[in-house]
């Protein structure tokens, strides 16, 4: 599926058109974006080792680095602030 077909923002004849001869039904919206396959094939591998090590930290409660938080990467605190914002999402929506 072509990539403006995977993640529709804009209904054009070329789109329809495939999504119909594809068979492609919606699975997921977000935003303004529909997409017709599922968001995890958007991942790439880069993404998957964060999420790895994201969820290793949660569990073993060490740190990348050695220290506090003051001492780790920027993108990783980032990463672990998503991470336990969507958590705590997950639990409230059950």
């Amino acid at each position: 599926m072509s990539e403006d077909a995977r993640a529709v923002t804009e209904y054009t004849g070329g789109v329809n058109e495939e999504l119909k001869e594809k068979g492609a039904e919606k699975v997921f919206s977000l935003g303004d974006i529909r997409l017709y396959e599922c968001p995890v094939t958007f991942m790439a591998p880069e993404t998957w080792e964060v999420i790895r090590l994201v969820s290793l930290i949660e569990d073993t409660k060490v740190l990348l680095h050695e220290g506090g938080w003051g001492n780790q990467p920027a993108w990783l605190v980032e990463a672990f602030g998503i991470f336990k914002s969507e958590s705590v999402k997950r639990l409230k929506n059950g």
